[in-house]
């Protein structure tokens, strides 16, 4: 924090509130032969003034010359750029369209500006719009400076003082930034839009080919360059000698202003390249190297450099906030800061009657010459009225204040009296299907959801919505959290207004409609609510309810398909399956053939079709003798939602009827993991092959363009040249590009199903290893993070290889043998897709491997105790 304010030793207000409103300013200074400074400013609106401080109060005689040069000043240099004398000072102004030098001229008694010269900017291909400038004695050149002009589209041109140099197209630049000129490398150096320095050096600039589109003085015709080759033709980009960076640094900040002086190794002859960007100071060598990067703790404004007082070779630094604060850096530490009286764009030090007066320059017009006092920033502490003071006051105050901290470090957490309360009524029995024409789903949608008696297999969930607090609250943003089974019209929307307090509550209709495609790996939906309260504290809620499972089965005759299956056992004796699954008995209609049957075996089918068409059953049988339940299928990824759903409520069951003391569990010898691997590989499979269909189209692709240049180079040629069958190839090359986009678009369709069938499979292998090896719900979440049924694939990483990983961890960590796991932190595994999947394989084998030996995931001590010794790895 500045601790002083900065004293004003002359300050006038420049232009009208109006000029100033959203001008873009520059400051420049003239030293004139009674040494003393001048300001010159130049606004957008056209402006041009010079001043001469004299200190104390603003009088008209400050002010030497004001013209209108019509059109808006973009920037502002000072140097030697008339070519009638080497000592005479001109003032480049740069304009949108135009580059114009004057000179001050004062000996008629009354000062004026003098045209000395002027550029304008144009070309045959477009124009040329001017964006900033530098100077200097571009070449080595000590007698006489020029002008170097940035353009908005990355194009740079040099002005040897009233002569036009060369136009050069600098590369990577998209948008233009600060541009400074180093006398000592005789080079450039600007910031990019690629958050990035770079470096050009004038004799590359000046030896490489013009830039057609470049500016040519005077308005002149742009001429074409014409090759050695093919005289009168214009010359290809590859036949021009391009322009190359000297160097290039990336900064990773957007450069507010680069400034070059002496500033991190005092007397030394190199000069560091100092650059401000949004929240730090770099400084980086003549030769690209960052030797300082310094944090800023605030929004930094503009940046001037200036001789050390004390004879130091090093430059100081002045550093102007937002905060209307000045900041004052010797060898990257801040030695003093100050206040001012108004935030400024630029600054600069310069000597008036005094020496190293600091003149600033705000957005509105503030012009002021300031130096460095000691007065406090702030004024001085109000002393409060002077009362007695009522100590049972202070003791009931404290108590309070105690009070609130306890209730704030308490574990238990208080729920918000004012949040929104939701509750979803699922229906029990099925609706009658949607009308199509009721529909307005795209056809692409259409085709997936589930066509029954002309119509939409659909739900209709009520979602009751209550606010408790009082009032009531605006655009609440819902959202809905749905499985794949299901499809809905809209997954979020908002909730324009919801009343409060004793208001009834608000129903919205979510209609879900059956998906065709996708075998339901789950049926639970979460739906969020997202609010903001009357103070403007964002607040969520959230329910979660589960779709009925006739939404993704129905009951059929009994069929026997043993090709998949597994069997429970229980500790308690048989329920009947018709009082399990009374729901979907009773939606089935009483027919005969499942009403006789419904005790001791049901058969379920899925809206899904396999892909040969055939429609996908899971059975559940149940033993007359004992607890025992099997589940079978002719498609493994069946199994898991019947075997899921069979589960659940024998447990629910159960828990109604007292049987605190249930148990289930999987007996069978073997885990079908064998099945599981034929699993994963058809899925990595898939994700090969859609590898190498984009690597085909790709390559594909490039061809296509490459043909499509090529034939464009033949249609533009003036003199008519045989095509060579290029039409031909073309042709052929488009119709193979549309096989291959068509064989993306499958493989993607078919990675999709494959991964719903991984993810089925994963979730049903998961409960078995739970039931086999009694894992208590603690290590079975760890096991689930780890072996996770969420199947999401993109194109950097897999299932397969973050399974990998994860198994990976496992075994060097909890499932460590004893004396051989790594203890401390694991090293990072680089996540790239594998050439197969047998290593994958081989470490889920050592984790059940290691589970069955008793292993502990989570409460215990770990140690697997067994497998391989390699495991690990």
């Amino acid at each position: 924090m500045s601790l002083f304010r900065a004293k004003t030793w002359w300050s006038t207000r420049v232009g009208t509130d109006e000029e100033f409103d959203t001008a873009s300013l520059q400051v420049g200074f003239l030293e004139t032969n009674a040494d003393k400074a001048n300001v010159v400013i130049g606004s957008l609106q056209g402006i041009l003034r010079v001043l001469a401080p004299s200190g104390g109060d603003y009088t008209v005689e400050d002010l030497l010359v004001e013209q209108d040069l019509g059109e808006p000043i973009l920037g502002l240099l000072l140097g030697r750029f008339v070519p009638a004398g080497e000592d005479l000072v001109g003032i480049a102004v740069l304009h949108p369209r135009k580059l114009a030098v004057y000179t001050l001229d004062a000996s008629a008694g009354t000062p004026s500006l003098s045209l000395a010269y002027s550029h304008t900017f144009q070309t045959n291909s477009g124009s040329f719009t001017a964006c900033n400038m530098t100077s200097g004695p571009f070449g080595g050149d000590p007698s006489r400076d020029h002008i170097l002009v940035q353009s908005m589209d990355g194009r740079v041109a040099c002005y040897e003082q009233d002569a036009h140099s060369f136009t050069r197209r600098l590369l990577n630049c998209l948008v233009p930034g600060p541009i400074v000129y180093v006398a000592r490398t005789d080079s450039f150096v600007t910031a990019t839009s690629t958050l990035c320095l770079e470096s050009y050096r004038y004799q590359v600039l000046a030896g490489a080919q013009d830039d057609p589109s470049g500016p040519v003085d005077g308005g002149a015709a742009d001429v074409p360059v014409a090759s050695a080759s093919s005289p009168g033709r214009r010359a290809s980009v590859t036949q021009r000698k391009m322009v190359a960076t000297d160097w290039s640094v990336c900064l990773g900040e957007q450069v507010i202003d680069i400034k070059i002086g002496k500033f991190t190794t005092p007397g030394a002859t190199q000069v560091d390249v100092l650059a401000v960007g949004a929240s730090c100071l770099f400084g980086v060598s003549e030769s690209g190297d960052i030797k300082m990067q310094k944090k800023l703790d605030f929004d930094p404004a503009a940046m001037t450099l200036f001789d050390n007082p004390r004879g130091d070779t090093a430059h100081n630094m002045i550093l102007t906030s937002f905060d209307d604060s000045m900041y004052i850096f010797r060898r990257q530490q801040m030695v003093w800061s100050a206040k001012l009286t108004s935030s400024p764009v630029a600054v600069f030090v310069a000597d008036y009657e005094h020496r190293g007066m600091v003149t600033t320059l705000d957005d509105s017009g503030l012009l002021s010459v300031v130096y460095l006092g000691t007065d406090p920033a702030v004024s001085g502490a109000i002393v409060p009225e002077a009362k007695e003071i009522d100590y049972d006051d202070v003791d009931e105050e404290h108590r309070k204040l105690l009070g609130i901290i306890r209730a704030s470090q308490s574990d238990a957490r208080m729920e918000p009296r004012d949040k929104i309360i939701m509750r979803a009524q699922v229906p029990r029995v099925p609706e009658a299907p949607g009308a199509l024409e009721d529909l307005d789903f795209h056809d692409h949608v259409l085709q997936k959801c589930v066509r029954q008696d002309n119509g939409m297999l659909q739900l209709t969930v009520k979602l009751f919505l209550a606010y408790t607090g009082s009032g009531s609250l605006s655009d609440v943003s819902v959202t809905l959290d749905v499985p794949e089974c299901a499809l809905v019209k809209e997954k979020a929307f908002s909730v324009s207004s919801l009343k409060g307090g004793t208001a009834t509550p608000m129903i919205i209709d979510i209609v879900f409609y059956a998906n065709a495609f996708v075998l339901p790996n789950s049926n639970e939906v979460s739906v969020q609510a997202m609010f903001l309260t009357g103070s403007g504290e964002p607040r969520a809620s959230s329910c979660k309810f589960e779709l009925p499972m006739f939404f993704s089965t129905r009951l059929i005759p009994p069929i026997k398909e043993p090709a998949f299956k597994f069997k429970l056992d229980t500790n308690k004796p048989p329920v009947m399956l018709a009082t399990l699954f009374d729901d979907m008995v009773y939606v089935s209609g009483g027919e005969p053939e499942i009403e006789n049957s419904s005790n001791y075996v049901l058969s379920f089918r899925y809206w899904v079709e396999d892909e040969t068409q055939v429609p996908l059953n899971a059975t559940i049988l149940l033993s007359k003798n004992a607890g025992r339940y099997r589940v079978q299928s002719n498609y493994l990824p069946a199994l898991w939602f019947v075997g899921n759903e069979l589960c659940k409520r024998l447990k629910k069951y159960f828990e109604a009827t007292g049987g605190s003391d249930f148990d289930m569990w999987y007996d069978e010898p073997h885990l079908p993991l064998q099945d599981f691997y034929n699993c994963i590989d058809e899925h990595f499979s898939a994700r090969v092959r859609l590898n190498e269909t984009k690597s085909l189209l790709n390559d594909c692709a490039q061809q296509f363009r490459t043909i499509e240049k090529r034939l464009l180079v033949r249609f533009k040629d003036r003199n008519a040249v045989p095509l060579q069958q290029l039409d031909v190839v073309m042709a052929e090359t488009y119709h193979r590009l549309m096989g291959l986009a068509d064989d993306v678009g499958n493989t993607q369709i078919l990675l999709g199903t494959l991964s719903n069938n991984l993810s089925c499979v994963t979730s049903l292998v998961l409960i078995l290893i739970k039931l086999k090896f009694k894992l208590d719900e603690e290590s079975f979440r760890v096991l689930k993070a780890h072996l996770s049924p969420v199947v999401n694939d993109n194109e950097k990483v897999g299932w397969e290889e973050a399974t990998d990983a994860a198994m990976t961890y496992l075994l060097r960590t909890v499932l460590a043998k004893k004396g051989g796991g790594e203890g401390g932190a694991v090293a990072a595994l680089e996540l790239q897709m594998p050439a197969d999947t047998t290593k994958l394989k081989k470490h889920i084998s050592i984790v059940a491997d290691r589970l069955g030996k008793g292993a502990v995931l989570a409460g215990g001590e770990g140690g697997g105790g067994g497998g391989e010794e390699k495991g690990g790895e």
